[in-house]
């Protein structure tokens, strides 16, 4: 994932890579809290480690259809986020893109905004996709911006798709094509 110069903010190169072992504790921490689980729309409950070990053994199984990532810093061992390209359909050239800063001390600073356009250039560059989709929920004002930022558009709501702490949330639909990555400034290594 990481054959192309990585991208810096605050001078912290942001890296995509495989998961490791060294992602369980972050990942139960996360897991755990009500409000990544609120953002992420997660079960608003209490995981236990051996569930969370048992979604990292299955993060870190290759899969022809999700690509799990852990976002770090380099010289971090720890991740500070992870980040998926889900439902991969080859015959379609698509996929889906989520992604969790974790470590909330480390919100705002863009780092998920940089981890998810190397996850885009890979999309498109090395998984020969087309079409990214991203879901977000119309409450998560921070990734709304992200995707936007990134050069996604807006293409539809699915209203009040889930219920959370007795409302209806909608979930905004974004979508991004390969060609307007490539012709947007954003793709081809321009944030780096």
């Amino acid at each position: 994932m990481n054959e192309r110069p990585a991208s810096r903010t605050d001078g912290a190169v942001v890296e995509l890579r495989p998961h490791t072992p060294a992602s369980l504790d972050p990942l139960l921490r996360w897991k755990n809290d009500t409000e990544i689980q609120r953002l992420s729309g997660d079960e608003r409950r209490a995981f236990t480690r051996e569930e969370a070990a048992a979604t990292l053994e299955r993060w870190m199984r290759p899969s022809d259809d999700i690509v799990h990532l852990a976002i770090g810093l380099a010289g971090r061992a720890e991740p500070i986020g992870f980040l998926h390209l889900a439902l991969i359909e080859r015959a379609h050239r698509r996929c889906r893109l989520g992604i969790v800063i974790g470590e909330k001390d480390l919100w705002g600073r863009g780092y998920g905004q940089l981890a998810a356009a190397r996850a885009v250039d890979h999309a498109f560059d090395v998984l020969g996709l087309d079409r990214i989709t991203a879901e977000v929920f119309a409450d998560n004002p921070r990734s709304v911006r992200m995707f936007e930022n990134l050069g996604f558009v807006r293409e539809g709501v699915m209203r009040e798709s889930i219920q959370r702490d007795g409302q209806r949330v909608d979930e905004l639909i974004f979508g991004l094509l390969r060609h307007e990555w490539a012709g947007s400034g954003s793709g081809r290594g321009a944030r780096r």
